[in-house]
């Protein structure tokens, strides 16, 4: 793969990232929200996800999502759109890299990437409930490896 094709790549998760933050995350009806922050390991060898976006969507309100980026010690903080925190309840839980690597030509040292099935709420089978008590813990968000 050329450098011209993976800066392409990259461009587009880019602006699809920054879209994603004027576009969603509003609306939350009012419901209380509470701090998360956290961390991101991979279940393989329980290293840390070094880069990328993780994000929380309420199974209730669908359209009511919480961001934050994957800091390269695996640790992220959500907001709701202008508020740190999610809304309470349960969510289901993406995390979402950029694809450098499509044909084993690219190297990298950013570590392991997350499996395909975390890029889409329909296909994670990561659920978190979000509670007061939330503010306290510092929860750990264990994920496959892409094979």
């Amino acid at each position: 793969m050329t450098s011209t094709k993976v800066d392409k790549y990259q461009t587009t998760f880019c602006v699809l990232l920054i879209s994603c933050f004027f576009v969603a995350g509003c609306g939350d009806g009012g419901r209380p929200h509470y701090p998360v922050q956290g961390i991101v390991k991979f279940k393989k060898d329980d290293s840390v996800a070094t880069f990328g976006l993780i994000e929380f969507r309420s199974e209730s309100e669908p359209i009511v999502t919480a961001r934050g980026s994957i800091q390269k010690d695996g640790t992220f903080l959500l907001t709701t759109g202008n508020r740190t925190g999610a809304v309470a309840g349960w969510h289901t839980v993406v995390v979402i890299q950029p694809v450098k690597d499509l044909h084993g030509k690219v190297k990298h040292t950013h570590g392991l990437d997350a499996a395909k099935k975390y890029i889409d709420h329909r296909t994670t089978d990561l659920r978190f409930e979000v509670t007061e008590d939330t503010r306290y813990d510092e929860p750990v968000i264990l994920i496959d490896a892409l094979k």
